[in-house]
């Protein structure tokens, strides 16, 4: 390979801002973007400007490669350099503290109806914000806060796009899959992140909480289906059946409904 090819071949796994914008149509939020070809993580990124007092309001920060990005209760996120998407991007809180938790459930059914509007695949959720294809994963959301006048939420997402099965660590092989691998050709990584972007927006400016929870249900991958959750300290099962208007689970549990938002694994 020519050194002409091989750069052309970097080029095109770069992440092109631009191209981005173009596609974008939001007005809520994501409003300055900054754009990193490595960066450790894009979370802490996010925090790293707010420590030096920077104004992070309306602020995206994207990257090609995250070497430690963060995933839901203290896991890494892995991803692979130049193929899939990941970014942090900043909300102002636009539910009441009572129904704090269903910022939880709006990120991943913007990030469904994106994709859908985009490839039209079909996708599913897994409590409360994992991004699933017929049982394999597919994309996560890590949500973090911190209170000023109002909560600035700072949001981490990961889609794995054009990584390829092999590409996936040994131990994530079997639960992980791309949007590449099922649709059976590259995909776009600007357009698509634009498309979930710009979903999101439309659901800030309706903000319509009964809608929410009901594109959540209907996406819901676990309905009916029997859990494990921690209740009084102890791992016991139950069945998953509702999100109440707090944006809570509602598990059955020895005949008994619970309010439940810790975390749960399907049997």
């Amino acid at each position: 390979m020519s050194s002409n090819e091989r750069g052309t071949w970097r080029i095109f796994l770069m992440f092109f801002v631009s191209l981005f914008e173009s596609f974008l149509k939001v007005r809520n939020f994501s409003k300055k973007i900054i754009y990193y070809p490595i960066i450790d993580s894009t979370n802490q990124e996010v925090w790293n400007l707010y420590n030096t007092n920077h104004d992070i309001s309306n602020i995206v920060i994207i990257t090609d490669n995250q070497a430690n990005g963060k995933g839901r209760n203290h896991n890494k996120w892995h991803s692979k350099s130049g193929s899939d998407i990941t970014c942090s991007f900043v909300l102002k809180e636009v539910f009441p503290k009572e129904q704090f938790n269903l910022h939880a459930l709006l990120i991943p059914v913007a990030v469904i109806k994106g994709i859908k509007n985009f490839l039209s695949i079909d996708l599913s959720i897994k409590w409360p914000n994992d991004i699933m294809y017929e049982n394999k994963k597919i994309g996560g959301i890590l949500i973090e806060s911190k209170i000023q006048k109002r909560t600035i939420l700072n949001v981490g997402l990961g889609i794995n796009v054009n990584q390829l099965s092999s590409e996936f660590p040994i131990e994530l092989e079997n639960n992980m899959i791309s949007l590449q691998e099922i649709l059976g050709r590259p995909i776009q990584r600007e357009p698509l992140l634009a498309y979930i972007f710009n979903e999101l927006d439309i659901l800030i400016s309706s903000l319509d909480s009964s809608s929410i929870i009901s594109f959540w249900m209907d996406y819901c991958n676990h309905k009916n289906k029997e859990i494990q959750f921690m209740n009084n300290n102890k791992l016991v099962r139950g069945m998953f059946k509702y999100i109440n208007d707090k944006g809570q689970a509602v598990v059955k549990y020895n005949n008994e409904y619970i309010a439940y938002d810790g975390a749960m694994q399907i049997v």
